[in-house]
């Protein structure tokens, strides 16, 4: 991606839905079901504009999810503008309202005192992923965090070997920066503002809030701006302020008795023999089904729409398939929907479409911390994330990766405080962690055939966990 590409994208007209972060030109529409939200995905299929340039479509009950581009690194001046303002017509025809404030991007650093080629291979095995432009790796399923290798000076102490960069659009920045700083974060650089800003937890883990792909500058002329000290809250550049957060204590998705439900539908999918397209992992029972093309995946959608129940599925569409979720998480689901995970089967059984539970994972990033920090509230603001049970935060836009906080004993020395763990299927465990084996990773822990947690060669650590999933027949 050249400089040029993205600030043209800036300067274009009629593309005020969208936001340019990691991923590039994103946009989030709201809708009042998934009926309503898959209708405007088969809108978006259709587009001419779209034909040679198949987009990400992620639909959830109250919103849709258009990316354009796999990554910013990809972004061309390619008639992607063009792209944009047809897609934003098709809303406007649906008469969806867009919501860019709602948009938001992940990526995980990996930071290695060791050549990047040395580490690479590993995470590529254990992730899934393919490799990218330059050191990036990319989820192929267009679903997890994308991630990018930090090579270090040898002489520079490696106490925090991963971090998470959290890019947002321009006019969310400041408020978020705020919000983290007020439950308990702190500005550990602004070397780099207004491209972003180094913030940290109670505890020392380090994020990087990003402003930089949404800001309509070159980076020179970023980074003097932020020389004269220039506010995150200035940074809007003519854009209205986001809607205010609602007033009241912080969104809370599960409590205890919600998590209890959840608890007893898990296993209830787990003891299911029958629902072999649906793999059971860390957030629940997911499937992937192939299509021939992204029209044939919106199609395929309509008919599961119409299913009774089908009020809170999450899918995602793809130039080659889609995944399908039966809710944003376990707490959510009820008794029905059992069946109803037979009927989508059948129903995409009967349309053509093939299912490959191999294709579905779910990660999620590990953040350790000591008894006497609470730094939770921290990265709940940051990200904009609820409350799960006592230990998680999550997307309420059933996007982005979980973040789960580890306790650690007091005396424990704190070295490696993220780690990542990928829920894969249990038919697929075994073959993915002799993969990261074989480019140059190790077994650190396991409780075979449950989880084995992995290394990579600079000590990065991983978990590749089975358990949540059924056990194979036979």
């Amino acid at each position: 991606m050249g400089a040029e590409h993205r600030l043209a994208f800036h300067a274009a007209t009629g593309v005020d839905d969208w936001r340019m972060l990691y991923c590039g030109p994103i946009a989030h529409f709201t809708v009042d079901s998934v009926h309503s939200g898959v209708a405007f995905a088969v809108a978006v299929a259709e587009l001419d504009e779209l034909a040679q340039h198949p987009p990400l479509i992620d639909v959830r009950p109250s919103g849709v999810t258009v990316r354009l581009h796999d990554d910013i690194l990809d972004f061309t001046d390619d008639g992607v503008a063009d792209r944009a303002r047809a897609v934003s017509a098709v809303a406007r025809e649906h008469g969806l309202a867009p919501r860019p404030d709602l948009t938001q991007d992940v990526q995980i650093a990996i930071a290695t005192q060791l050549p990047i080629d040395e580490v690479l291979p590993f995470w590529r095995a254990v992730l899934g992923y393919v490799d990218h432009v330059g050191d990036d790796l990319l989820d192929p399923r267009g679903r997890g965090p994308s991630v990018w290798f930090q090579e270090l000076d040898p002489e520079k102490p490696l106490r925090h070997a991963m971090h998470l960069d959290l890019a947002v659009p321009r006019e969310v920045a400041g408020r978020r920066l705020d919000a983290a700083i007020a439950a308990g974060g702190r500005v550990a650089s602004d070397a780099a503002a207004v491209r972003y800003w180094t913030c940290a937890d109670a505890a020392g883990n380090k994020v990087d809030l990003v402003a930089w792909p949404d800001l309509p500058l070159p980076e020179d002329e970023a980074l003097r701006l932020g020389s004269e000290g220039v506010d995150a809250g200035d940074l809007a550049f003519g854009r209205p302020a986001p809607p205010a957060h609602p007033a009241g204590p912080p969104a809370v998705v599960a409590g205890h008795a919600e998590l209890e439900r959840g608890e007893a539908m898990f296993m209830a999918f787990r003891e299911a023999s029958d629902l072999v397209d649906w793999p059971v992992l860390f957030w629940g029972p997911t499937a992937w089904f192939r299509t021939a093309s992204l029209a044939s995946g919106t199609a395929l959608a309509a008919h599961l729409a119409e299913l009774g129940g089908a009020d809170r599925l999450h899918v995602d569409l793809r130039a080659d398939g889609l995944a399908v979720r039966l809710a944003r998480d376990v707490t959510e689901l009820v008794d029905a929907d059992l069946d109803l995970a037979r009927r989508i089967s059948a129903t995409a059984h009967e349309f053509g479409a093939e299912s490959d539970p191999t294709q579905v994972q779910t990660v999620q990033m590990a953040i350790a911390s000591k008894p006497d920090d609470d730094v939770r509230p921290f990265w709940r603001e940051l990200f904009g994330y609820a409350e799960h049970g006592p230990e998680d935060l999550v997307d309420l836009q059933a996007r982005g990766m979980s973040l789960w906080f580890q306790e650690l004993p007091a005396e424990k020395p704190l070295r490696h405080a993220f780690h990542i763990d990928v829920s894969v299927p249990r038919a697929v465990g075994r073959a993915r962690v002799e993969a990261a084996l074989a480019a140059g990773g190790r077994i650190a822990d396991s409780n075979v055939p449950e989880w084995w947690t992995l290394a990579d060669p600079a000590g990065n650590k991983v978990d590749i966990a089975i358990w949540p999933d059924r056990e194979l027949a036979g």
